[in-house]
C-alpha cells in the first residue's frame, strides 16, 4: 500500500522494534506498511474519529492483517499495552502531541517518532519531561510543505533553550530545509521591521532577527 513521503519517513524509524502503536492512524497505512515490510511484528492502529476508524479497520481486513494489527477507537496512548515499544504520532499540532505524551503512562515505550505540524519546541520540551532524548531530527518537504520529524529514545538528558527551540541535531547539522525555513522568517522580519512603531515590539523582533541570523551562521 503506497504511502506519502511524510509517512514513509516515519515508517523507517520503526524498524527493529516489536510492537508499534500509531496514534491518529487515519487509514492505518503506517501500521500496515510496518507489518508487511517486517519492521514490526504487531501493531495497534488508534484513532479517535469514527470515520477513520472504520476505514482503518477495512484496510486491515483487506490486507488480511487482522491478527497482526488491532484497530482501536480511542484517544492517546492510554490504549497501548505493555508490549508496545515504539509509538508514532504524526500529522498533529505540536501542542496536541505534547498533551498526548504527557497525559498517560507511556508503559514500556522505548522510542517515540513524532511529526508535529507546528510548535516543535513544545514537543522537545515534553520529550525531556518524560525522560527521553532526541536521537534524530529531520526537516523535510512534502507536497510543498515543510515538516519536522523528531525521533526520541528512552534516556534522560538536558537541552539549552536554543536546542529546545530549533532542535539539537538541526543546530549541529543545519539541514537544507531547516536553513530555508529560517531564511524565510528572516526575510519576513526584515520586511516588517521598518513599519513597526512600537518600541518594545521593534526590540522584540530585532532580538529574534539577531538570534535567527546567529543560528544559520
Amino acid at each position: 500500500m503506497k504511502i506519502s513521503k511524510r509517512l514513509s519517513i516515519c515508517l523507517k524509524y520503526t524498524e527493529g522494534f516489536n510492537k508499534l502503536a500509531d496514534i491518529g492512524t487515519d487509514h492505518a497505512l503506517l501500521p500496515i506498511n510496518a507489518v508487511t515490510k517486517g519492521f514490526v511484528s504487531k501493531a495497534l492502529a488508534i484513532d479517535n474519529k469514527q470515520g477513520p476508524f472504520v476505514i482503518a479497520y477495512s484496510n486491515v481486513l483487506k490486507y488480511e492483517l487482522n491478527r497482526e494489527i488491532e484497530v482501536i477507537l480511542g484517544d492517546g496512548i492510554n490504549k497501548i499495552d505493555r508490549y508496545v515499544d515504539v509509538v508514532v504520532i504524526s500529522g498533529m499540532g505540536g501542542s496536541l502531541i505534547t498533551d498526548i505524551i504527557l497525559k498517560d503512562n507511556i508503559m514500556n515505550v522505548k522510542r517515540f517518532i513524532l511529526q508535529p505540524n507546528n510548535d516543535s519546541s513544545l514537543v522537545r520540551e515534553a520529550i525531556v519531561k518524560i525522560g527521553f532524548h532526541i536521537v534524530d531530527e529531520l526537516v523535510f518537504s512534502d507536497n510543498h510543505k515543510i515538516y519536522d520529524l523528531i525521533v526520541a529514545d528512552i534516556g534522560e538528558t538536558t537541552y539549552t533553550s536554543n536546542e529546545l527551540q530549533f532542535g539539537p541535531i538541526n543546530l549541529k547539522e543545519k539541514p537544507y530545509f531547516f536553513i530555508q525555513r529560517i531564511n524565510k522568517e528572516i526575510a519576513k522580519l526584515k520586511e516588517v521591521l521598518p513599519i513597526i512603531t512600537t518600541e518594545s515590539r521593534h526590540e522584540e523582533l530585532r532580538s529574534r532577527l539577531k538570534l535567527l541570523e546567529e543560528v544559520i551562521k
